[in-house]
């Protein structure tokens, strides 16, 4: 363990002083030492998961991007469909007076 040369006071509230006393360690300092050492080991590989997961974020939101354009490409091709056939089926309803083939009155 590295030589402790620094002395320091320090003022906490009773939440972060409860904290510090549930923490591992045999005594006050030693359990306030492990805190700090915990939280400075889990510091990097909490910003690398950080970062995979804005990167994972980023990507959900482009396939989402593209699946909202797709949902748009359908839509229109839908209206243009129902339109297309609107159109048509009026075409033959006038056409009905005079074509007696149809299968409709």
């Amino acid at each position: 363990m590295a030589k402790k040369n620094n002395f320091k006071s320090v003022r906490m509230s009773d939440q972060v002083m409860d904290y510090v006393i549930n923490f591992e360690g045999d005594g006050f300092n030693q359990k306030f030492e492990n805190l700090v050492l915990f939280c400075m080991e889990q510091e990097e590989t909490r910003k690398q998961k950080i970062a995979f997961l804005n990167q994972q974020i980023a990507k959900q939101y482009k396939e989402l991007d593209a699946l909202r354009q797709l949902m748009s490409k359908i839509g229109d091709v839908r209206s243009a469909l129902t339109n297309n056939l609107s159109e048509l089926m009026n075409e033959l309803l006038e056409d009905k007076d005079e074509d007696q083939e149809l299968p409709f009155s």
